[in-house]
């Protein structure tokens, strides 16, 4: 009975022994396949796309830049004629107003010399 319990031990003891090998070789190529690169290639690769990061940037802000000042010198130039026109429309009105009132002084002063008479 030993013998044949031995003997089924090694029979199992082989395939488990190559499951296992199998296994950590397995998992040697994937980690192999997945780790990290070496900290010199990382720093390099950080420092590469930490460059194309800031022109990136640089490049927006430019666009930004550009943009925003146009559209604060439309801002002027529509502000300007805003006022202008708003300007001429109050010089409109002054101008309409004293009309009416000198016509008014004169309708004024009709009355009161109709009324003395």
């Amino acid at each position: 009975m030993s013998s044949e319990n031995h003997n089924n031990e090694k029979s199992i003891f082989l395939p488990v022994f190559f499951s296992v090998l199998a296994g950590f070789a397995a998992g040697a190529i994937v980690g192999m396949l997945y780790a990290p690169k070496a900290g010199k290639e990382m720093r390099k690769d950080i420092k590469e796309k930490s460059g194309e990061l800031i022109e990136k940037g640089k490049k927006n802000y430019e666009i930004i830049s550009d943009k925003t000042k146009e559209k604060v010198s439309d801002l002027k130039e529509k502000s300007s004629e805003f006022i202008e026109k708003g300007k001429e429309k109050i010089s409109q009105a002054k101008d309409l107003l004293s009309e009416k009132i000198s016509k008014g002084k004169e309708k004024a002063k009709e009355v009161s010399d109709y009324l003395e008479e």
